[in-house]
This record gives structure tokens, C-alpha cells and sequence, in this order.
């Protein structure tokens, strides 16, 4: 009886192994199909638009597609007239556009990058417009390329400086140094090179279709790090390609501090339909410009990424990153420690004159109206001196931005206005008429490059803009 129980259990073991088996190999003929089915439409919305755009006089072969390819084709045509009607520039506007050619960069790119990090705008008009026109009609370019700046929203990352780099026709080569910048995270997680190219309105692309490969350079062979195909349609903004990297090559380089690392570029156009039709193919890349590696950020051990952002801070405001004495002790200059006051307001602030002593007793009398001067929000602008002090990079078309990181001003009357958020010991204490402080409650984390020796980082200052105001 026990040996038949034995066997019953092994039995039932095995079969549950079994199960676990074919539920793993189920997922994974799932996950193959999904990706192999994503890259196919990828490419097929390529090959789609193009032969709608060959065949656009053609009502015949549009109404061949069943409903919705035919109105997914119709809706295609009427955005490139739209949009080759919206890029037909000025004088003024060409000027412009032929001065600002030559000063794009890898710096461009990464600007872009930040102001999407630090929610300046949308996520089509700085990145995805720039870089792949044709999300605006395929929703599969849309989730692809979202997917890929998602995967990048949070990183830690670094653009190697550039030993050398040539271009001639549709294949170039590029060397970087080796990578000086430490992180205190191991983990690469994405990479990408930048190109840029020549904008798909000024030679009149209506669609077109490339292939792209990168090679590292090495004694014995090339390693492919590279191999796809990306669309372009009209745009003035679509000057950008973006090439997504492998990681394992690049991970052992930049552990290996002693040698410089060389790619090998081709863009090779595959389809192209111009206004008007010529007969050669363009080939619209103009250089390279730079390569962009991303590591995970990590917040634990030492030399952290918190523990850099707190020098860095100290840098900013001090010039040094060992000390704080010259802003935290009262024998430095009031105007070099006060960012948004000058130092002719802060002493009209602490002797106020007989009119400003009029104006509060009239104010007084006006804070049964929980609007007037509520606590909100008011901008709080850095000095320049901040930024210069850690090298902060800028974008070379746009230049220098001021910081703005907020500040709370106004009144913290009787009752809390409704819309400020507050605590229910604030509330107390406001219900025994005690003096609350008009505080930020919610913060934001700035984002920013830094430039050192021709090598540009990501930075961050975590809780640094000031969203939203509270009485505390």
C-alpha cells in the first residue's frame, strides 16, 4: 500500500513538472509571435505608405483595401498635402532655417530630451516629430518610439566625447573616448547613436525608407550593434535618426577605461518618393553626432546618485563641493546668497514706511475674502552664477535658460481656502488663530546636462521645482 502511494505521488509530481513545462513554453511562443508580429507591421506600415503615396491617383487600387486600410491610406495622403502646404517656408523663415542648419548637435538632441524629463512639453512635439515624422500616421511608430523614451525617462546617462568622425555618401565612421564619468549604478540599460539629416521638406520627401546598420571596428571582425529600417515624411522638425544600440559591447567598453571605440555607419535609402520625382537617391545624412548611454539610477551605498546631486548642489551654490560656508554664514554679501531678492528689497522688507503700514492696516480689512493674496505659487529665478558653477550645457540654437523653481507667497488666513492642501494639525492650530507659513508641499525633480571635458552627463536635482502650495 505505501509503495502503491509512493508511486501515485511521483506520478503526480511529474505530472505537475509537466504542466509547469508546457505553461513556460506556451508564454514563450506567445512573447515570439507578439514580437515577431510587431516588427512585421512595423515594416509593412512602411511598405503600405509607400505604394499609397505611388499609387495616390489611383481610386482603384484605394478602393481594393477594405474600409479601414482605405481610410487608413486617405487619411495618410491628406496629412502629407497638409503638411508639405504648412512647410512651405518664408523668406524669413529660410534664413532662419539655413542659420540654424549648421549649429545642430548632439546637444540639441539631448535638450530635447530634458525638457520632455522635466515636463516642459509633449512628448510628439519635442522628440517623436523630430525624430520620426511618420508617428503622426502609423499608431505602431507612435508605440514604438513611446516605448523607447520611456525606457530612458529616469536614466542616468552620458554622451562620450568624439575623437573623430567622417561622412561621405550613406556610410560613415566615428571614435569616441574612453568614458571618464563613474556611476555608481553597474546597469547599462539602453543606448542610442544620433545622426543627423537633411530635413525631409527641403528636398521634397514625401515618404521614404531606409536601412540602417552599425559595425564595431575591430581587428578581427565586425560585430553588427545595429540593423533596422526607419521611415521619414514630410517634416521641417524631422532632421534626426535615432539608432537604438546593443548594450553588451558598450558595457565592456566603458569598464575598459584604456581604449577608444569606433563604429562603422551606413544609411542606405530603400524607397524614396520625392516632389518633384528624381531619378538618384538622396543620401540625407549629414554626420554623426554623438552616442548616448543610459544606467540606472541607484540611491543606496556609497558614492550614490543622491549623494552626487547633494555636491553638485553645494558646487552650484558655493562654487566648491567640499563647503557651504560662504552661503550658510553671515559673512558673505547678502546679494550672493539671495537668488530671487535683492538685498534693497529684503531692507524695505524689515523697515516698512508709514504708506506700507497704511497699506497693511487696508489689507487687514480685506481678509474676510479668502482670495486676496491666497497662498500660490510665484516664480523664483536663479542667477546665472548657479548654473555656470557646475557647467550646466545648453542647447547651442536656444542658449542659456533661466532657472525657474517656484516659490510660495501670500496669506495663510482664517478659514484655509479650500484648494490649498494642508494638514489636520495646520487645521488646529488655524482654528486657534495660530500664524501658519505658506510652504511648497509638492516638488518635481529638474533635470539637466552638464558638460565636463567635452563629455556630457544627465544630472538631476530631486524635489527642486516647487509644484503646488500648502499652509503648514
Amino acid at each position: 500500500m505505501a509503495v502503491r502511494q509512493n508511486i501515485w505521488q511521483k506520478r503526480k509530481m511529474s505530472n505537475g513538472y509537466c504542466g509547469l513545462l508546457y505553461y513556460f513554453y506556451f508564454l514563450f511562443l506567445l512573447t515570439t509571435m507578439f514580437a515577431m508580429t510587431h516588427g512585421k507591421s512595423l515594416k509593412n506600415d512602411g511598405e503600405f505608405f509607400y505604394n499609397c503615396l505611388k499609387h495616390r491617383n489611383s481610386p482603384q487600387w484605394i478602393n481594393s483595401f477594405a474600409d479601414n486600410r482605405a481610410r487608413k491610406c486617405l487619411r495618410f495622403l491628406k496629412s502629407i498635402r497638409s503638411s508639405v502646404a504648412k512647410d512651405q517656408p518664408s523668406n524669413n523663415d529660410e534664413r532662419t532655417h539655413e542659420s540654424r542648419r549648421s549649429e545642430l548637435s548632439i546637444s540639441s538632441y539631448l535638450s530635447a530630451l530634458i525638457s520632455w524629463r522635466n515636463k516642459e512639453g509633449d512628448l510628439a512635439d519635442l522628440l517623436l516629430d523630430r525624430i520620426s515624422p511618420c508617428h503622426r500616421q502609423s499608431k505602431e511608430l507612435r508605440k514604438h518610439w513611446t516605448k523607447f523614451f520611456m525606457k530612458r525617462r529616469n536614466s542616468a546617462a552620458v554622451a562620450p566625447a568624439i575623437l573623430q568622425h567622417t561622412w561621405e555618401g550613406n556610410s560613415g565612421e566615428i571614435t569616441f573616448r574612453p568614458i571618464k564619468t563613474r556611476f555608481s549604478s553597474n546597469t547599462l540599460i539602453a543606448a542610442e547613436l544620433v545622426l543627423t539629416r537633411l530635413s525631409p521638406s527641403d528636398i521634397g520627401e514625401l515618404f521614404g525608407r531606409y536601412s540602417t546598420r552599425v559595425s564595431l571596428k575591430s581587428h578581427n571582425a565586425r560585430t553588427v550593434m545595429h540593423s533596422d529600417y526607419q521611415s521619414s515624411c514630410p517634416s521641417r522638425d524631422g532632421r534626426f535618426m535615432v539608432l537604438e544600440m546593443e548594450t553588451d559591447h558598450l558595457f565592456q567598453w566603458y569598464h575598459n577605461r584604456s581604449r577608444n571605440f569606433s563604429l562603422s555607419v551606413s544609411v542606405i535609402p530603400r524607397r524614396q518618393y520625392t516632389s518633384p520625382l528624381v531619378q538618384e537617391p538622396i543620401n540625407v545624412v549629414e554626420r554623426i553626432v554623438g552616442l548616448v548611454m543610459h544606467f540606472e539610477r541607484s540611491y543606496s551605498g556609497p558614492n550614490n546618485d543622491m549623494d552626487r546631486s547633494r555636491r553638485l548642489l553645494l558646487q552650484a551654490l558655493t562654487g566648491s563641493p567640499d563647503t557651504l560656508s560662504n552661503s550658510m554664514s553671515g559673512d558673505s554679501p547678502v546679494e550672493d546668497t539671495h537668488f530671487g531678492r535683492s538685498a534693497e528689497t529684503t531692507r524695505r522688507r524689515r523697515s516698512p514706511t508709514r504708506a506700507s503700514k497704511r497699506k497693511r492696516r487696508q489689507i487687514r480689512h480685506k481678509r474676510s475674502s479668502p482670495s486676496y493674496e491666497a497662498c500660490h505659487l510665484v516664480p523664483f529665478i536663479l542667477k546665472t552664477s548657479f548654473t555656470t558653477n557646475i557647467g550646466v550645457s545648453w542647447d547651442p540654437v536656444n542658449g542659456p535658460t533661466p532657472w525657474n523653481i517656484w516659490d510660495c507667497q501670500g496669506n495663510c488666513s482664517h478659514p484655509i481656502p479650500s484648494h490649498l492642501e494642508t494638514t489636520y494639525h495646520a487645521m488646529v492650530l488655524s482654528e486657534s488663530h495660530s500664524k501658519l507659513c505658506c510652504v511648497p508641499t509638492e516638488h518635481r525633480t529638474l533635470h539637466y546636462t552638464r558638460n565636463n571635458d567635452d563629455e556630457i552627463t544627465f544630472e538631476e536635482f530631486p524635489k527642486m521645482v516647487a509644484t503646488k502650495c500648502g499652509c503648514l
